[in-house]
């Protein structure tokens, strides 16, 4: 028996268009994507310490920091990943800032006693963003004799706490970085770091 099938019909241009209208409805897999969000900031007299969450990527093209100065005499450091802190600290110099930069893991800090604060408020903007920790130094900010001190800490999100975050507009967080940066300005000599548990990480 000689099976025949009929020719499907050609498609007039509005059946055309309902058929690519339709395809666009079809409901894509939700995509899965970091989310990042800040969880707390204080700044205080001569001191910022922000805690919150960035995904700092640990390969890639990007370099690991950058170090510009802006036409008001604005300094704006901007941190990609956490590699050679040395330097950073030698772009610093370059304009003009003696800074004193510490990396760490788990969301350590270092031991309180190192050097001692300038006593006056200091012109200092911190952000954590996305991709990158930004901190802007206004002009004399660190003045001779004194010290920028920065020591960024960082630790992997759990499975726990990533599956805790809130989903937005669909996209649930599948990986994440917690971390807790300090910024200072030291008079005098800077003391070596000792690592400790961050306050209230409970490490």
């Amino acid at each position: 028996m000689t099976t025949t099938h009929e020719p499907r019909p050609e498609l007039d241009a509005f059946e055309s268009r309902l058929l690519a209208e339709l395809r666009r409805e079809v409901v894509a897999p939700t995509r899965r994507r970091p989310r990042h969000r800040l969880l707390a900031a204080a700044a205080t007299v001569a001191a910022a310490t922000v805690a919150g969450v960035v995904v700092v990527p640990g390969l890639g093209p990007t370099t690991a920091y950058s170090v510009q100065e802006g036409n008001a005499g604005e300094v704006e450091v901007e941190i990609r990943r956490p590699d050679d802190a040395a330097g950073l600290e030698r772009a610093l110099a370059e304009h003009g800032i003696a800074a004193d930069v510490t990396y760490l893991p788990d969301l350590r800090t270092c031991a309180a006693g190192r050097f001692t604060k300038v006593d006056r408020e200091v012109g200092m903007r911190i952000r954590i963003g996305d991709d990158l920790v930004r901190v802007t130094l206004a002009p004399g900010a660190v003045r001779d004799g004194e010290t920028f001190v920065m020591v960024l800490s960082l630790e992997p999100m759990t499975q726990e706490q990533l599956d805790a975050s809130t989903e937005e507009d669909g996209v649930r967080a599948v990986e994440g970085t917690m971390s807790s940066l300090t910024a200072e300005v030291a008079k005098g000599a800077v003391g070596p770091c000792v690592p400790v548990a961050a306050p209230g990480t409970g490490g």
